[in-house]
């Protein structure tokens, strides 16, 4: 019974994490509005589908963002449950990833809108810190629950 409350630690509920989820988004669209006046909207990335929709405020893009998490967490689930041959919690471990990563992007934001935090020139180069953390994560998380 101790075994299976340690594994449950491990990671967060569908539940928890996708509240905790939602309120990421909601704060990296706000933070974006606040302090970059929406320009997140013309990134490469969300200007066809803001165009397409006739979005310009970012916040109105949170489900979208949402919806396409959610099929990230499902794909991701499913290569876990086929490659690392995770055979239950994975929905659950690669959305606690999910949440890790974005949360540390979004600190990463508050303190550059906030602080003048430019450790780095391009905002870029802060992906390779994020896969790492996210791979870091993985990997003991999945020893955790594997055991």
């Amino acid at each position: 019974m101790k075994k299976e409350n340690k594994k449950l630690k491990v990671v967060l509920s569908k539940k928890v994490g996708w509240t905790i989820l939602a309120v990421l988004v909601f704060l990296d669209a706000s933070l974006d509005v606040i302090f970059a006046h929406g320009s997140g909207v013309e990134s490469s990335i969300w200007k066809p589908i803001a165009n397409l929709l006739g979005v310009n405020n970012p916040l109105f893009l949170t489900p979208i963002v949402l919806i396409i998490f959610y099929f990230v967490v499902k794909g991701g689930a499913w290569l876990a449950k086929k490659v690392d041959k995770i055979t239950f919690k994975a929905e659950e471990l690669v959305l606690t990833t999910l949440i890790i990563v974005y949360g540390v992007f979004n600190l990463w934001l508050i303190l550059v809108y906030l602080f003048d935090f430019r450790l780095f020139k391009n905002h870029y180069y802060l992906a390779p810190i994020l896969i790492l953390i996210g791979i870091i994560y993985e990997w003991w998380a999945e020893k955790k629950l594997k055991n």
